[in-house]
């Protein structure tokens, strides 16, 4: 089955986005999972730059905060910042919405939030995305940053309890490396709740550069007849959206263009 081929943005640091643009139009990727800074550039020139190099905007990638924490104005601050996204998302074109848990430092720390309290608040943000007709996907990441939702069953079981047609589900496969027993049986489980697949391998790489079975995984996808897109995200050491690390834009870009190239001919020489 084929299906469109995008990039994570972030991925690429801060460079400009119109540079940013050009070079993923000129790599021929097919579209982006945006991240970008609500306040500093509108939906609509956003939206312009990635039409006029003929980009689909499949997602956005949301900023780090807490949905889950016991602080009321923590969590409001998290919520409206959803519901800015979600107004933003509107205005591109209504891409999908990822969410996910409060990514933290837990050197040392006490997280105080519950799981509770990111259901109602995943709840709210729901009912808001509905009436805008925008998709929400909440994204499992992995132990090393986050303490509540981390595989395709804690995915699953949020989603029941959140009870809103709107949400869905993101596996990357990255997180499910690390987290899922068997990420395959993930993929078949969440079915129709994929809305989102991302790809790193198992050393958060290119395809190819890891141990993770990426055709065994897009058989899984053909399974369940997944027609949304594959959006790549090999990040640098230590790198996370919005982070100030050091970019090597060589190495994303060879690391971008290898999976490309891996997705497009289900080749088994990688290098």
């Amino acid at each position: 089955m084929k299906r469109k081929i995008g990039v994570c943005t972030w991925i690429f640091g801060n460079i400009e986005l119109v540079k940013l643009a050009d070079t993923i139009a000129t790599m021929g990727f097919d579209g982006v999972e945006l991240y970008v800074n609500l306040d500093r550039i509108s939906a609509f020139e956003v939206k312009n730059i990635f039409a006029d190099r003929g980009l689909e905007i499949f997602s956005l990638t949301p900023i780090n905060v807490d949905l889950a924490s016991q602080d009321f104005s923590t969590r409001k601050k998290a919520i409206d910042y959803y519901k800015k996204a979600i107004d933003y998302g509107a205005e591109l074109g209504e891409p999908i919405v990822v969410c996910h848990e409060y990514i933290q430092n837990q050197l040392n720390h006490v997280y105080l939030g519950a799981v509770e309290y990111l259901i109602e608040s995943c709840q709210e943000i729901a009912l808001y995305a509905k009436q805008a007709n925008i998709k929400l996907g909440f994204e499992p990441l992995n132990r090393y940053l986050c303490r509540f939702i981390l595989t395709s069953n804690d995915a699953i079981n949020l989603l029941t309890q959140i009870n809103a047609s709107n949400m869905t589900i993101v596996l990357d496969a990255f997180h499910m490396n690390l987290e899922e027993s068997d990420p395959v049986k993930a993929i078949i489980k969440c079915g129709d709740r994929l809305s989102l697949y991302q790809v790193a391998d198992s050393n958060r790489q290119g395809i190819g550069s890891g141990h993770t079975n990426f055709d065994a995984h897009l058989n899984a996808l053909d399974a369940i007849n997944y027609t949304g897109a594959i959006v790549l995200e090999p990040a640098g050491l230590r790198q996370t959206p919005g982070s100030s690390e050091k970019i090597d834009l060589d190495a994303i870009k060879f690391h971008l263009q290898k999976s490309k190239n891996w997705l497009e001919n289900r080749t088994k020489t990688l290098v």
